[in-house]
C-alpha cells in the first residue's frame, strides 16, 4: 500500500504470543523487496505500534484469543496462525464464534488452510464457506458472514459432513 500510494486508510491489529520472536527480528535480513517498509517494521518491532497518514498497525504481545474480543467492525480477516496440529485453540469453533462475533457484516476471513476440520469449525462459528485459487497452485479458504456471490467455489458443509462422517469441528479443550 505504502508504494502504490493507495488514498486508503487501513488499521491493521495483529497479535503474536511469542514476544521473543517479534524482539529477534530487529536483525533479520530482510530481502530487498522489504526496503520500502524496512523502518516500518523496525519502528513496529521495537515500539509495537506504528502509525502514518494511512496506515495504523497495532502489534499485540499475548494470547490472540483474549485479545479478539476487544475488537469490533473488522472487514478483513487473514488467519495465518500455525497449523491446526500445533495450535488447534486458534483454528477452534470457539475462536472464530469470537472472530464472527468481531467483525463486520460484509467481512472477510481468509486462510490458506484447506483442512475439512477447520473448515467445519468456521461453519460451526456461523460463516459460509467459498474455495479460491488465485494461482491455479494453492486452494484457500474464504469465509464470509452470509452466502456472497463472488464467483469463488461454495464449500457444502452438510454434505461434507454427510460424505465424511468421521470429519469434525475443532474445540478448544482448555477453555
Amino acid at each position: 500500500m505504502k508504494k502504490e500510494s493507495l488514498n486508503k486508510k487501513i488499521n491493521i491489529f495483529t497479535p503474536e504470543l511469542d514476544l521473543e520472536l517479534v524482539d529477534s527480528l530487529i536483525d533479520f535480513e530482510y530481502p530487498n523487496e522489504f526496503e520500502d517498509i524496512k523502518d516500518l517494521i523496525k519502528t513496529l518491532i521495537s515500539t509495537k505500534k506504528y502509525k502514518d497518514e494511512n496506515i495504523t498497525i497495532e502489534l499485540f504481545i499475548g494470547d490472540a484469543r483474549k485479545y479478539i474480543k476487544g475488537l469490533k467492525d473488522i472487514d478483513i480477516v487473514y488467519q495465518d496462525a500455525f497449523s491446526s496440529e500445533v495450535n488447534c485453540e486458534l483454528w477452534s469453533v470457539e475462536y472464530f464464534k469470537d472472530i464472527y462475533n468481531c467483525t463486520s457484516k460484509d467481512s472477510v476471513l481468509t486462510t490458506y488452510s484447506i483442512a475439512t476440520n477447520v473448515r467445519l469449525s468456521l461453519y460451526e462459528a456461523g460463516f459460509e464457506i467459498y474455495e479460491i485459487n488465485p494461482t491455479g497452485k494453492r486452494k484457500q479458504t474464504l469465509a464470509f458472514k452470509s452466502k456472497v456471490d463472488i464467483g469463488a467455489k461454495y464449500i457444502d458443509i452438510q454434505l461434507k459432513k454427510q460424505r465424511n462422517k468421521e470429519a469434525t469441528a475443532i474445540y478448544d479443550k482448555k477453555l
